[in-house]
């Protein structure tokens, strides 16, 4: 049939736009499945193991111990779960674990259970040790593990319910070749002689939490009360999940749309150019249903090949970013990936039904006209000819013009296009600024101690060494990160003096360190309202200014408002700090904390950023050259029969090129410009969570050397575009292009 016979030719000479048709269809595709498909995966994942093996809902310490008859009566009575948990560090030095520390844990009965693998539970002698441990020192079930002073053979590896992600202090930094757990049988542990430290865990079966806490805070006095929500070795596995569905949903739709959009409006623009085909069929008999469903075929192709192919791509794909996110941050979780059947459907179905709907209107419109009308290919856009048709300007000065204010939505599509691959470039630039500013200058610390040492009991007074401190943890409504206050002395050599405008700090106000102040979305001059840990009783302050420290979520003010705040006696003291290590009575000190962070530390948490940083940047230059290809490939295919007029007066490649390919320059200059701050607040967004994830506040740094390097890939993406097309500039036959006599100039 004539019309079939007509399509094979069509595809045949477009073929180049088809491939990248597909192409981009298969990137879209796996853009919106991949990552949706890993956010879910992770989320459902981490959510059954914590469900599984009982992770607590809360870990905390009393002032006054509770008995094993007083933890069952609140169990009873509360319908609660509750289990003292324990354990001890052992620093290990010259073996072939130098410089590692093992927190050994007493066996858990209730909460915080192992997932055990490849072997069984340990009898004595014998320790569950993490997978981590096993890979890093090459250690294999039924090895003996030697610590020193102890010894024990591995029995199985294990995941703690508790520990999915590897800290080994909440303030510390994430460092799974420096921290390993193990778990051991009572009367093992008992045999340890190391330093215990001891919490309450527990697990609420329905919503009162807060009555547990006003009877808990009642009778035993809660000194420290951590929900999972701001515990970092839970909450951080927990919160991935959401936080990569969180950008995806933000990043994939948005890219998904773009591309179909700028395929779409080719698939369009290519009809309309073919409007005197569409004559010629109604002239040859053949109805409007059977012309638009002709049409409508040009958009099958590269919606159902590409959405295939892209959506069995993300398979792999969505293996692999899940595999780099449990398997780099987390201790080992056995799982299976499940893909978000919403985005394979919107992968599948999305690109095919837009690209033939894009076919159907256009054709749709332009068979209204006459058959008549069509062949003449009347109603052509006459502007571009208008334009500058008195200036004297100089020809190619006027084809370039023309070409860009002529064709507005060529134009847009250009922009766009450029603005994708900018887009792309400048965010993987300006995350990597923001990292390399931040191994470079360091944490902006507010605190000048290195060494704070949490006590058992409540002090008052002057401490005998070190300088005395009133710390206190706090919940802020609709924030997972907990606030704390520093209860700190007039004229403490530890804490600044100034706030980051450099007024002098009044102690007897209260001021947000910067990390707190993003985090909760408090300013100067606001009333801020916290929540006590123990009885959740509402306090409301005003902030009297900002204290620049990008690494805690502190709130400064004297240590008599701290202790008023927590409802204990004026002058009194939990904490001790100094710029030197302490011999302090250890029986006085609950925990002991480094406030140093090395370098090799910094390094460990930034290079999973750094792997999703060189695929930010590598997927900007494929898609932005793709995208131009398409687009440049739109404007050669609409000027051919220009190009065959220049071909035949004489003009060489060059010159052709300078008058139909090199005049979008200043459309790349403005789609980059629109990628800047694109770029800038999807990374604000992308960093909003690292606080509660890494320690650390996170903040795009946008430098000379970022828009310097990002204009120049984004200009080198555009040159591969051009240096694509000038081939197909060659092959342009002259007779048979102004044969088609279809000139939209």
């Amino acid at each position: 049939m004539t019309i079939n016979k007509r399509a094979v030719r069509s595809v045949k000479k477009n073929i180049s736009f088809y491939i990248i048709s597909i192409i981009l269809t298969i990137i879209i595709s796996i853009l919106i499945v991949a990552p949706l498909s890993t956010g879910h995966n992770m989320t459902k994942v981490i959510n059954d193991f914590v469900e599984k093996y009982k992770a607590e809902d809360a870990e905390f310490v009393t002032y006054k111990p509770i008995s094993e008859d007083d933890m069952r009566t609140l169990e009873n009575d509360y319908d609660v779960i509750m289990e003292y948990s324990r354990y001890k560090d052992v620093k290990i030095s010259g073996s072939d674990l130098d410089g590692l520390t093992v927190r050994i844990f007493d066996m858990p009965e209730k909460l915080n259970l192992c997932d055990v693998r490849d072997g069984g539970m340990p009898e004595d002698g014998e320790a569950l040790i993490t997978q981590n441990l096993a890979d890093i020192h090459g250690i294999k079930v039924g090895d003996v593990v030697d610590l020193g002073k102890y010894s024990y053979k591995v029995s199985a590896f294990a995941t703690k319910a508790d520990y999915i992600y590897m800290l080994e202090k909440l303030s510390g930094y994430f460092e799974k070749d420096k921290l390993a757990v193990m778990v051991v049988t009572h009367d093992d542990y008992d045999k340890i002689d190391a330093d215990e430290t001891g919490y309450y865990s527990i697990k609420y079966n329905r919503d009162n939490d807060k009555e547990v806490r006003e009877k808990l805070n009642d009778d035993y006095v809660i000194a420290s009360y951590l929900a999972a929500t701001t515990n970092t070795r839970i909450s951080m596995p927990v919160n991935e999940g959401d936080a990569v569905s969180n950008m995806a949903t933000m990043y994939a739709p948005i890219m998904f749309i773009i591309v179909l959009a700028l395929i779409v409006m080719v698939l369009g623009r290519n009809i309309r150019n073919e409007q005197y085909l569409l004559g010629t069929f109604i002239a040859l008999g053949f109805s409007r249903k059977q012309i638009v469903g002709h049409y409508m075929r040009f958009g099958l192709l590269p919606g159902i090949v590409g959405s295939v192919l892209g959506t069995i791509a993300a398979i792999p794909v969505t293996k692999a970013i899940t595999y780099f996110y449990i398997a780099y941050d987390f201790e080992k979780i056995n799982y299976t990936v499940r893909y978000d059947v919403a985005a394979v459907l919107a992968a599948l179905i999305l690109p095919s039904l837009l690209y033939c709907l894009a076919i159907a209107v256009q054709a749709s419109k332009l068979l209204r006209k006459s058959a008549v009308d069509l062949l003449r290919n009347t109603g052509k856009n006459s502007r571009a000819i208008r334009i500058m048709r008195n200036s004297h300007a100089r020809t190619q000065l006027k084809m370039r013009v023309r070409s860009v204010l002529g064709h507005p939505g060529r134009s847009v599509v250009t922009v766009i296009g450029v603005c994708v691959a900018a887009f792309c470039i400048l965010t993987g630039l300006i995350m990597r600024d923001s990292l390399d500013s931040l191994m470079h200058d360091g944490l902006t610390s507010s605190v000048k101690y290195e060494y704070l040492y949490r006590l058992n009991s409540l002090g008052n007074g002057t401490p005998d060494k070190g300088e005395a401190l009133f710390q206190n943890y706090y919940e802020v409504e609709n924030n997972t990160v907990q606030l704390s206050t520093q209860g700190i002395d007039e004229g403490s050599k530890y804490f600044p003096d100034e706030t980051d405008t450099g007024e002098k700090l009044d102690l007897d106000k209260y001021y947000l360190a910067s990390a707190a102040s993003e985090t909760y979305g408090v300013k100067l001059g606001d009333e801020f309202t916290f929540y006590n840990i123990a009885d959740l009783k509402e306090h409301k302050v005003k902030i009297s200014g900002v204290v620049t420290d990008n690494t805690h979520c502190y709130l400064y003010t004297s240590r008599d408002n701290a202790t008023k705040l927590a409802g204990v006696d004026s002058g009194t003291y939990n904490c001790i700090i100094s710029d030197k290590k302490l011999d302090l009575d250890k029986d006085l000190v609950a925990s002991e904390t480094s406030m140093a962070v090395s370098a090799d530390t910094m390094q460990n948490i930034m290079a999973p950023m750094n792997a999703i940083i060189i695929g930010i940047e590598v997927l900007g230059i494929v898609l932005g050259v793709f995208i131009l290809y398409l687009v440049i490939n739109m404007i050669v295919s609409e000027t051919g029969t220009n190009i065959s007029v220049m071909k035949v007066l004489g003009f060489s490649r060059k010159e052709i090129s300078n008058r139909v390919l090199n005049v979008n320059h200043v459309l790349v200059c403005i789609g980059f410009l629109i990628g800047i701050p694109a770029a800038y607040a999807f990374v604000k967004v992308g960093y909003s969570d690292t606080i509660e994830n890494y320690g650390m506040l996170l903040s795009p740094v946008v430098t000379v050397k970022a828009l310097v390097l990002g204009f120049i890939f984004t200009w080198i993406t555009y040159e591969l575009s051009l240096l694509l097309q000038k081939r197909k500039i060659s092959r342009i036959d002259m007779v048979e292009s102004l044969k088609e006599n279809n000139r939209n100039e």
